[in-house]
Formats: structure tokens, sequence, C-alpha cells
């Protein structure tokens, strides 16, 4: 999870008329210069201040997630795809583990047991919100909430999309790595926000194959920016990057 990954390209499979409409055209006015104070690695507030970054951008995916997946009840015909979705929501963001651990890990097979484990929780209740009248009973009685352990045992067997969007997760917590430990100190600050905003876009348009992120770039790259700042993070000021 620390290592810097880098995806192959890809077309991109998802149509316009299913990016997610909240927040698309949002302009958000970041301050960039604050990314210069982040933490270096190996210093003390390197983990608290990364793992609440990555937690503040998982739980924001997945409530963006949520809202299109309520927003397009059609995707519950696609059973396989429906089910991720509704698990990935319902998983709770990642704390990490120190030094370099700050998402879902899809090469670690325990910590994906306690995804899982983790949504079993909250997806009962999830299901239950589900509005399913109008579709036929053959489809409406694979989302009864009482088929919740059923539904993350499907995901546990069929991980593809699921583990898309945990892959896309962790390469956008490695672009921020990147910028703040590799770029910011190697090239000129104009070309290292432009590389990490590049990263942002890519990967929150990989996210899923049904709808585009990527309109959400700069709201992301702003939540980021704020938790960086947040006091929950650390109480002493940040040490300033070499």
């Amino acid at each position: 999870m620390g290592k810097l990954l880098e995806m192959p390209a890809e077309q991109q499979t998802a149509e316009t008329n299913n990016q997610p409409e909240a927040g698309s055209q949002i302009e958000q006015e970041i301050d960039f210069n604050v990314w210069k104070s982040a933490p270096r690695e190996r210093t003390p507030h390197y983990f608290p201040v990364y793992s609440n970054i990555s937690r503040a951008m998982q739980a924001a995916m997945r409530r963006w997630t949520r809202e299109w997946f309520h927003a397009h009840p059609e995707i519950l015909i696609r059973r396989k795809v429906a089910y991720s979705y509704l698990v990935y929501i319902t998983t709770h963001p990642y704390y990490g583990k120190p030094a370099n651990c700050f998402t879902y890990d899809i090469l670690d097979a325990p910590l994906l047991r306690q995804a899982y484990a983790s949504a079993a929780r909250r997806l009962k209740g999830e299901m239950e919100l589900l509005d399913t009248k109008t579709f036929p009973w053959f489809t409406r009685e694979y989302y009864f909430a009482y088929r919740s352990k059923i539904v993350i045992d499907k995901v546990a067997k069929y991980q593809q999309t699921i583990f898309r969007m945990f892959r896309a997760e962790t390469l956008l917590m490695d672009a921020i790595l990147k910028f703040t430990q590799i770029d910011i100190p190697s090239m000129k600050f104009e070309a290292a926000v432009a590389e990490l905003r590049r990263a942002f876009n890519t990967n929150l348009r990989r996210f899923s194959k049904e709808f585009d992120l990527s309109p959400r770039t700069d709201e992301l790259l702003k939540i980021a920016t704020d938790a960086l700042l947040s006091n929950a993070a650390y109480e002493q000021e940040m040490p300033l990057a070499a």
C-alpha cells in the first residue's frame, strides 16, 4: 500500500449521462501551498495526518457512490454489480496502519475480510432503504434485508467491481504521497499541483464503469486539503517539508 502504483491506461467506459450530478459544476478555491508543510515520512505526525486525509476521502467517495446508487435503481437488475456497490458504501473507511497502509489493500486477504465484516454491521439497514416495488418479484427477492450475509458472501466471491473501487482509493492516496514526498521537493510547485490534479481526475474516472466521478476532482482535493489542516489530525505545528 505504501508503494506508488501505476495503473495502465484504459478507455473511459462510463457514459456521460451516468455522471453524478451533485458537485459536478463545483470549482473549489484550494490553497495548495499548505501542502508544502505536510509531514514527511518517518516523522511523528506522518501516519495520523495521512490517515486522517485518507479517511476523509474514503468517506466522501462512499457518500457520492451512495447518492448515485440510490438515484439509479435500475442498477439493481445487475445483481453482482449492485451487490458490490452496496457492500462498498457500507464498508467503514479504513483507518490504516503504520507506516504506509492507508487504504484497503486488494492483495491482503485478512484486511479484505475486515472490510467486509465492517459492512456487515450496516448492510442490513442499507438494504431496508431500497425501493424495489417497481421490480418483479424475482428481482426484489434478492434485496430483502435478511439476505445481507449472502450479499457479502457473493461480493467476496466476485470481487472485480469492489476491487476497482478499493484500488482507485489506493491510487488516489498514492498520488497524495507522491505529491508531498517526491514531487514538491523535486519539481516546480505548479507542475507538482498539475500532476496531482491529473492523477485525481484519472483515478476518479476509473473508479467505476457505471459512472464518472472525475467531475468531483476539485471537491475531493478540497476535502483532502481540509483534512490536512484539521485540528483532529495532529496537535502540534506540522514540520516543514525538506
